[in-house]
């Protein structure tokens, strides 16, 4: 075997599914000398057939059930030559024939069944490469019309919202004022929607890969203006297997607090063994914090004061790889999240 072989774990067992018509000739023709010279010269009757069955399975990997023909040329020469030396019918010569006869049948069968099986595979893998390419070069052309779209639909608010400002400043009806406004609020909602789009659009398109928390948040922080609130990170060196965008979960965790909490002066990130053998991590605010009836609600698309895609976008990001989110704070007391994380999605450095 070569090298290259031996290095991608080829073994001598799956290296004989390719014939090579000489080494079997040389098997053979081996096996034809034992039988006239060993037995028929010598007249000796054991140890050498067992050399037989090595043919004959050879055979069988090779060439499948025409491995019998092999056996029975073994097995009729044995059964003749013992004839001709002791003038008896060899009841042991025949019982030995009928065995290599068997043995050629089974490994001939399942070398067969292996070799349909192993082109079945070729064929799936073939197809299932063939629909993952089509699949992407289908995605890359979407997310190109989806980009170029989302960019034009922003050129076309931006011109829409400098009419909108120009007609205000050219009125003074009051009621043709608050269509104004209200006409403002919507081209602005749709611009929030439209952002939303792109960072939907980014999830899962990446891999996975570890990402440490505390360095993460800290970077988050350092761009976030916080207007004196103290941010306390109790992540140590844990690290997190999680989709590139997860840095915007935390992202979305603090800046619900600083639009929703009220008065919110701490922010703690730390983590809680679990019971099993996962890990949470908490994310602690001491604001106003989520009634109970909002709990869950939070989370889903369109609920909120502002776009309502920030805590439904974050569920998304951690869902990639397993991870999951709750809210289970004391209303009044602050929001307090928990993002469960499963053995396997993280480790300390």
């Amino acid at each position: 075997m070569t090298e290259k072989g031996f290095l991608s774990g080829e073994t001598w067992i799956t290296s004989t599914s390719s014939a090579q018509p000489y080494v079997f000739a040389l098997l053979v023709a081996t096996g034809l000398f034992l039988e006239l010279v060993i037995h028929f010269y010598l007249h000796i009757t054991i140890v050498y057939t067992q050399f037989f069955y090595l043919i004959v399975v050879i055979a069988g990997l090779w060439y499948g059930k025409k491995a019998v023909w092999v056996a029975v040329l073994f097995g009729v020469l044995q059964v003749v030559v013992a004839i001709i030396i002791t003038g008896v019918f060899p009841f042991e010569s025949l019982i030995r024939a009928a065995m290599l006869f068997i043995v050629a049948l089974v490994v001939g069968t399942l070398a067969e069944y292996r070799n349909t099986c192993h082109y079945e595979v070729v064929d799936r893998n073939s197809e299932l490469h063939a629909s993952q390419q089509a699949f992407e070069t289908a995605n890359k052309k979407l997310n190109l019309l989806s980009s170029i779209t989302r960019h034009d639909i922003f050129n076309q608010l931006t011109v829409l919202l400098g009419y909108l400002d120009l007609a205000r400043e050219r009125v003074s009806d009051p009621e043709v004022i608050q269509y104004l406004d209200k006409s403002e609020t919507a081209a602005n909602t749709i611009q929030r929607q439209i952002a939303f789009t792109k960072d939907y659009q980014d999830i899962g398109v990446q891999a996975p890969q570890w990402q440490n928390l505390a360095r993460s948040i800290e970077t988050i922080t350092s761009l976030t203006p916080l207007n004196n609130i103290r941010v306390t990170i109790g992540l140590g060196t844990l690290e997190v297997y999680g989709d590139p965008m997860l840095e915007k979960v935390f992202g979305n965790l603090v800046d619900n607090s600083l639009r929703h909490g009220e008065h919110v002066s701490v922010i703690r990130f730390s983590y809680e063994k679990s019971d099993d053998t996962g890990l949470s991590i908490v994310y602690e605010d001491n604001g106003a914090g989520v009634s109970d009836a909002d709990k869950e609600r939070i989370f889903q698309k369109g609920f909120g004061k502002n776009t309502g895609f920030g805590l439904f976008l974050s569920r998304e990001i951690l869902g990639i790889t397993g991870l999951s989110i709750k809210e289970n704070g004391i209303p009044g007391n602050g929001a307090r999240f928990e993002i469960s994380v499963p053995e396997g999605k993280f480790r300390f450095g």
